[in-house]
C-alpha cells in the first residue's frame, strides 16, 4: 500500500507542477530556471571543494605516516648498533657465548642422566597412577556394600517375621 500511496503522490505533485508551469509567464519560467541551475552549480563546487579537503587529507596522513615510518626506520637501526657494540665490547662474540651455554647445558644432563642410572633399583619416589586398579577397586567396594545392605535388610525382616510368628500372651 505504501508503494502505491507514493506513486500517487508523485502523479499528483508532478501534475500539479506541470499546471504551474503551464500558467506561468516567461519571465517567472526563466527566473525558475536560472535558481535551479545557480543551485545545481553551487551543488557542484561544494562537491569540488570537498573533493580537494579529502585530497589534502590524504597527502596529510601519507607525510605523517612516511615520518613515522622514518623514525621508526631510524630506531630499529639505532638499536642494532647498540646491540652490536655491547656484542663487541665482551670481546667473545655471540655464538662462541650460545656453544659454552650449549656444552655447559650438555654437561649438565649428562650429568643428571648418570645420576638416575644408578637410582634405578629405588623407584620408590616414583608415583605410579593405574586407572584399572582404582575402578576395581571402587566397584569392589560398591557391590560389597550392597552385599552388606542387603543382608541388613534380609535379617530385619526374617526378625519381623519370627516376631510376627510367636503367639501373643495375654497378660
Amino acid at each position: 500500500m505504501s508503494k502505491k500511496g507514493f506513486l500517487f503522490g508523485l502523479a499528483l505533485g508532478g501534475a500539479a507542477i506541470v499546471t504551474v508551469a503551464m500558467k506561468m509567464d516567461d519571465d517567472k519560467k526563466a527566473e525558475l530556471k536560472a535558481k535551479a541551475q545557480q543551485g545545481l552549480a553551487d551543488f557542484k563546487d561544494r562537491a569540488i571543494d570537498y573533493a580537494f579537503y579529502a585530497n589534502d587529507a590524504a597527502e596529510d596522513f601519507k607525510e605523517e605516516a612516511g615520518k613515522q615510518f622514518a623514525d621508526a626506520k631510524s630506531k630499529v637501526a639505532d638499536f642494532a648498533d647498540q646491540y652490536q657494540a655491547a656484542k663487541s665490547e665482551d670481546g667473545e662474540s655471540f655464538s662462541s657465548s650460545l656453544d659454552q651455554a650449549t656444552d655447559s647445558l650438555r654437561s649438565e644432563l649428562a650429568r643428571v642422566e648418570a645420576d638416575g642410572d644408578d637410582d634405578e633399583e629405588d623407584d620408590s619416589d616414583d608415583i605410579v597412577i593405574d586407572s584399572a586398579a582404582a575402578f576395581e577397586n571402587d566397584e569392589t567396594s560398591e557391590a560389597t556394600d550392597t552385599d552388606s545392605a542387603a543382608e541388613t535388610t534380609d535379617s530385619a525382616a526374617s526378625e519381623a517375621d519370627s516376631a510376627a510368628d510367636e503367639p501373643k500372651s495375654d497378660n
